[in-house]
């Protein structure tokens, strides 16, 4: 394979395939990673560490992994259980004798004589004294040597396919090798000493490779802070920039608002009226309103939303309400066009199944500045010929990066931008983390007169669910099926595991019943069928993935089946629970899983226990633990890697604290030691001189 040599001018530039022992076959096993250079293996961090670090037998745990250094005591031993060939070889270790032993791998005996001493990992069976080996290494004869997959804290990451956990262990440990020489740290060394924070070459040694779980500590907190510091810059630029821009005032007049309100087919509680005086008020000035609200699943943010669009259109002007899905933007633009029926202006509806006639029209309509609201996906960031726009709201806004939301405002920087999300975060955070705005909340939830309670069975139980199923959809209720996955054409199917297998199973349980399907990989227009005949009773129960998870609002849903919960996050079951008992009847959430390690069983009791999205992320926070980093990079905020909303939140202060001062200072902007801070503002065009 021919090499470019401007790769050797950025070794983190380098393609994958540089590292000894990655062809082309596992260089696009990688890339289904997102891994193609040598930096982005750097940045692709483990998600839970395993302490494989040598210990005395005494301290060993019966099931759990160890790792051992011993000694060959023996002759080996071949047997076969079945067919299989089995490997059992005598070890000393520390003086005590145990058996290491392997499974269809008799291959191992001609290694075992070339070296006389080993360092082996695997389960430990202290019935049998005996270690099932995972992994094993020779020891040289000068000592322990510098192992990266036992004797020690050992990483664990994310593969795909057929890669294996240890080749990407061996290659990130390659990677650092190359890379090490050439990384330019962007904290200035006199800011990292005033912060007590580890250089950038350091830190990513200990992320990967950590000699004790305090350095994996400090390793994580210089990282997190780089990310902050690197998230809050074009923040801190935007709102500084914000006090010079002067947008359109939208003055409705008392009459208008009470006419918005009596569109609406239920009175706003007394916390969704606070917000809108605040959005009103805001919107009724000439400085842009950037303004966030954070609510809970099932909080009501729909009508702070649907407010800022109705003034944009009742003053003569165009709102955009941008959605992550499909789904959630069709529905809410059949909400908004029957709230807004009565009035002159449209809803129009934008996504990637938009056809082109109706494209046409619509972008007619825009480009001649008629006053209306464009609800779309992301096909509104794209050639919208926006004439007169005034209000553009982000739905699930922790669905989209900042490049995304500044994507949508670079153009029309002097308009009003309302952004809403679910995420559960506590109030400090939410004004540290969206730097660039002001932060309202809403109360959890607007108190109905139904209950909505949570009931956990085993699968084995499930015949229980369908009788409560058939029970409520013949009282002319509606109900949700929940699957983890949709299931490969061609495969087996996994039993009660994927959406097609249930939807069948389901169809027969509940003859007589319509059932419907939905799942990512319908189109765009079947979907837009299934969740309109749902919302209308045509469809009674309706199996499907976590595609409802975000925003699907039918009130008449008052029952929430999920099939092998232990699968999903808290998170998620919080959201999926949150589509059911949205008018006020009685509701519940069956939760079935199959068998449970015990933190899934904690993380089901919690669930159960609890109905506040907030204290639930805590819960998910202390049940991860210190070894485990999987933070937002799971959690559907795609601008970080290692940064969680609770565990971190004094260092997100501390870097919106410290870009406001950098923003503001001609040192930042005049001096190298700057230059790496200042590269992505100067890319994104967000640089101020």
């Amino acid at each position: 394979m021919e090499r470019d040599p401007r790769a050797w001018q950025d070794p983190l530039a380098r393609p994958v395939t540089f590292l000894p022992g990655v062809g082309p076959r596992r260089a696009r096993a990688l890339e289904s990673l997102g891994i193609r250079s040598i930096g982005d293996l750097l940045y692709h961090y483990p998600f839970r560490y395993e302490d494989l670090r040598l210990r005395r037998p005494g301290e060993w745990e019966d099931g759990r992994r160890v790792a051992v250094e011993g000694t060959v005591a023996g002759k080996p031993r071949v047997s076969r259980g079945g067919r299989v060939p089995v490997v059992a070889v005598p070890m000393d270790v520390q003086g005590i004798r145990i058996h290491a032993v392997w499974f269809r791998q008799a291959y191992v005996l001609e290694r075992l004589t070339r070296y006389r001493r080993w360092r082996l990992a695997g389960r430990w069976q202290a019935a049998r004294r005996s270690l099932v080996v995972e992994h094993m290494e020779p020891v040289s004869e000068g000592g322990a040597g510098h192992s990266v997959h036992a004797g020690r804290i050992v990483p664990v990451y994310q593969t795909s396919g057929d890669l294996r956990p240890k080749w990407l262990r061996t290659w990130i440990a390659s990677a650092l090798k190359e890379a090490e020489p050439h990384l330019v740290d962007p904290l200035p060394w006199r800011w990292r000493a005033k912060l007590g924070l580890m250089d950038k070459a350091e830190a990513l040694r200990e992320i990967h490779f950590p000699r004790d779980w305090e350095r994996l500590g400090r390793a994580r907190e210089r990282l997190v802070y780089e990310e902050c510091l690197r998230f809050q810059l074009p923040l801190q630029c935007a709102r500084w920039r914000q006090k010079s821009r002067r947008a359109p005032a939208l003055r409705l007049t008392r009459r208008e608002w009470e006419e918005f309100l009596a569109a609406l087919p239920f009175s706003p509680t007394e916390g969704q009226r606070r917000v809108l005086r605040a959005v009103a008020a805001e919107i009724a000035g000439h400085a842009p309103m950037r303004r966030l609200i954070l609510g809970d699943v099932g909080s009501g943010k729909t009508v702070i939303a649907a407010a800022a669009l109705f003034a944009a259109a009742m003053s003569g002007g165009q709102g955009v309400l941008l959605a992550p899905t499909e789904i959630l933007a069709e529905q809410h633009a059949r909400t908004l066009s029957g709230w807004f029926a009565g009035f002159s202006f449209p809803v129009w509806l934008l996504t990637g199944g938009t056809d082109r006639a109706e494209r046409t029209r619509c972008f007619a309509d825009i480009s001649a500045g008629r006053p209306g609201i464009l609800v779309g996906t992301h096909a509104v960031l794209g050639h919208v010929p926006y004439s007169a726009l005034r209000v553009a709201v982000c739905d699930e806004q922790q669905r989209f990066g900042v490049v995304q939301r500044m994507a949508l405002l670079r153009p029309n920087e002097s308009i009003h931008l309302l952004s809403m999300s679910a995420t559960p975060i506590p109030r400090t955070l939410a004004m540290a983390l969206f730097g660039d705005v002001d932060v309202s909340f809403l109360p959890a939830r607007p108190e109905t007169p139904g209950r909505r309670v949570t009931r956990w069975l085993p699968l084995e139980r499930e015949e229980e669910v369908v009788l409560e199923l058939r029970q409520r959809l013949s009282r002319g209720e509606r109900a949700y099926v929940v699957a983890p996955a949709i299931g490969r054409p061609g495969e087996q199917p996994e039993s009660k595991k994927d959406v097609l297998s249930l939807f069948d199973w389901f169809r027969e349980q509940l003859a007589g019943f319509a059932v419907g399907l939905l799942h990512g990989r319908m189109s765009p227009g079947e979907k837009e069928r299934v969740m309109r005949a749902f919302a209308e009773g045509a469809i009674q129960a309706l199996v499907a993935t976590t595609v409802v998870e975000v925003g699907v609002d039918v009130p008449e849903a008052t029952m929430m089946v999920i099939y092998h919960a232990e699968r999903f996050g808290l998170s998620q079951l919080h959201q999926l629970r949150g589509r059911i008992g949205r008018s006020g009847q009685d509701a519940v959430c069956f939760v079935l899983t199959g068998p449970l390690t015990d933190i899934a069983r904690q993380r089901i009791e919690a669930f159960q226990a609890v109905n506040d999205g907030y204290l639930l992320a805590k819960k998910d926070l202390e049940l991860r633990g210190p070894g485990d980093w999987a933070g937002l990079a799971q959690s559907g905020w795609p601008d970080f890697a290692l940064f969680d909303p609770i565990r971190d939140e004094i260092w997100m202060r501390r870097a919106k604290h410290h870009a406001h001062h950098l923003v503001r200072s001609r040192e930042f902007w005049l001096l190298p030691e700057f230059a790496s801070l200042r590269e992505g503002l100067a890319v994104s065009g967000e640089g101020i001189h």
